[in-house]
């Protein structure tokens, strides 16, 4: 097996095939690691600044495992950091490295931390953020990167999710479903209500959807032009296979609640909603994702993914959570640089519970 960095997006443009062929046999294929999302996010949302460092291991002609990385410059209050990252960020992804299914994932990391030993003087540490969980490549990182370098671990969120199948344990609140559902009665009963399920793409619920984000949210992704035209490129392109489904309410005629839901490999992802301000007595966004959930568990998906997020009305229909990692590994190529990039990172993760304990002296 060989090893090798890819730096430009010419270079990584003539490899289409091999990026696609290893992520579809990766054991967890994820939405976010596939090209299209890749390229998307390159196109609309990547800081040119940001040189890449995609690492590949081939075994011959194939691709077997994949680090997709770039370089960042980043400014603390003392100095600059050069900091190796997952190229894509603020997608709602969940992140990794990839490794074919059929290989050994030890033997295909040790590849990979070669690569990072022998570029090491371009890097002062390297941030993983997003790394799940369930998946086992994020506890092998830890362990084959801890041997050369030293590694620091941090929760940063959970990630609620409905596991599907004849082997699943559903936790469902049934007593809060009903309370959704008896709000849906009563809406029905004073207005008149349409709910459509799976709808595909299209300009009309794209614009109502921007409308209603932009009304909840100030801060709405659709005020960024970057983020916006990344949503568009990829989702339009999604729907071409009948990857995006939308699914909205209608009360007097009127879109108030539309969702944006995304499968890939037997999986959906509740990607994206906003819900109109007016109505709140009834929670129509409640009801509208109870009749997305019921949709999709009515077809031939493996698990409904809440993305990112403790919000309490994920935990309605389960008690299932990925924990996402915040995982930093430290270069000792500048020990002195080392001690304090290590002295920062603690003071960081410690900083919330040392504010606690001073506040309460």
């Amino acid at each position: 097996m060989e090893t090798m960095v890819i730096r430009s997006r010419e270079d990584l443009s003539q490899y289409e095939a091999q990026w696609t062929e290893l992520i579809e046999h990766t054991e967890q294929p994820e939405v976010f690691a596939t090209w299209e999302w890749m390229e998307a996010y390159l196109t609309h949302m990547h800081n040119p600044a940001a040189q890449l460092f995609i690492v590949v291991v081939t075994d011959q002609d194939r691709w077997v495992a994949l680090a997709p990385l770039c370089i960042v410059s980043q400014k603390l209050k003392w100095r600059k950091v050069r900091s190796l990252k997952c190229i894509i960020s603020g997608t709602g992804e969940n992140n990794s490295f990839y490794m074919h299914r059929e290989y050994h994932y030890i033997k295909l990391l040790r590849h990979i931390t070669t690569a990072f030993t022998t570029h090491q003087v371009e890097w002062d540490w390297i941030d993983l953020y997003s790394f799940q969980s369930s998946n086992p490549v994020t506890t092998l990182v830890e362990q084959t990167l801890g041997e050369p370098f030293e590694v620091l671990t941090r929760q940063l969120s959970v990630s609620p999710y409905l596991k599907l199948g004849p082997h699943a344990n559903m936790k469902i609140d049934k007593n809060q479903i009903k309370e959704i559902e008896r709000k849906e009665r009563k809406l029905s009963r004073e207005h008149t209500v349409r709910i459509v399920s799976d709808a595909p793409y299209s300009d009309v619920l794209w614009d109502r959807l921007s409308v209603l984000h932009q009304q909840r949210w100030p801060n709405s992704l659709f005020r960024r032009p970057g983020e916006t035209a990344f949503l568009r490129n990829i989702l339009s392109y999604l729907a071409e296979s009948n990857r995006v489904h939308f699914s909205y309410l209608e009360i007097n005629g009127c879109i108030e609640s539309i969702a944006i839901s995304i499968k890939h490999a037997h999986k959906v992802y509740l990607y994206l909603s906003a819900t109109s301000k007016d109505y709140p007595k009834y929670g129509i966004g409640l009801i509208l994702s109870n009749h997305v959930i019921k949709h999709f568990l009515a077809q031939d998906v493996n698990e409904i993914d809440f993305l990112s997020g403790d919000q309490d009305y994920k935990f309605y229909w389960s008690d299932t959570i990925n924990i996402n990692y915040h995982i930093r590994i430290f270069n000792h190529h500048d020990r002195r640089k080392t001690k304090l990039l290590r002295s920062y990172t603690l003071y960081q993760i410690n900083k919330r519970r040392l504010q606690s304990i001073l506040l309460n002296r």
